[in-house]
């Protein structure tokens, strides 16, 4: 008998920590590609797949690489997620957070999970939802184009005095 209650609680227990997302993430496109000093942003939908309301309460990013918490931003969920989904509603699609490719930076690929927590009300911060997504980091970044235009003035001056002065030291 004790082990059957034993085996009824482990059951019950488990059954609550197995349930499904309250929302479907989906990301578009799910993997961007950036160069090191450029920031990406990743938008998307937020559908609730429940039958009641369900509060997002906060935002959260998982990135592998040498990424600091100071490249991931997820202000921008907090600015176009509305604060709670009706049952079955899904939101437009909206910028969810962004990714600064530090510079310099290795070209690779990086895997992350965006999440959402949220719950039956604004205290909650259950996992209600995550979303797998990928940052391709390719190249090296654009050389600034004002250096470029002040390097090639440079040049083309320094070319016209030098012509003058070789100009002059052949007349001699």
């Amino acid at each position: 008998m004790k082990s059957r209650f034993c085996a009824v609680a482990a059951f019950l227990v488990s059954a609550g920590m197995c349930t499904a997302d309250a929302i479907t993430i989906t990301l578009m496109p799910g993997t961007l590609t950036g160069t090191p000093g450029s920031v990406v942003t990743f938008g998307g939908t937020l559908a609730n797949t429940t039958t009641s309301t369900v509060f997002l309460n906060s935002a959260g990013i998982n990135l592998s690489g040498g990424f600091s918490p100071g490249d991931l931003d997820t202000s921008a969920f907090f600015v176009n997620a509305p604060l709670f989904l009706l049952a079955s509603e899904v939101t437009l699609p909206i910028d969810l957070f962004t990714i600064k490719v530090p510079n310099p930076f290795a070209d690779g690929s990086h895997q992350g999970a965006f999440m959402v927590l949220g719950g039956s009300d604004d205290l909650a911060q259950d996992i209600i939802g995550t979303a797998s997504f990928t940052v391709e980091v390719s190249g090296v970044p654009e050389p600034n184009s004002r250096l470029l235009v002040g390097l090639t003035l440079v040049l083309f001056f320094s070319c016209i005095r030098f012509g003058k002065l070789f100009a002059q030291n052949l007349r001699i």
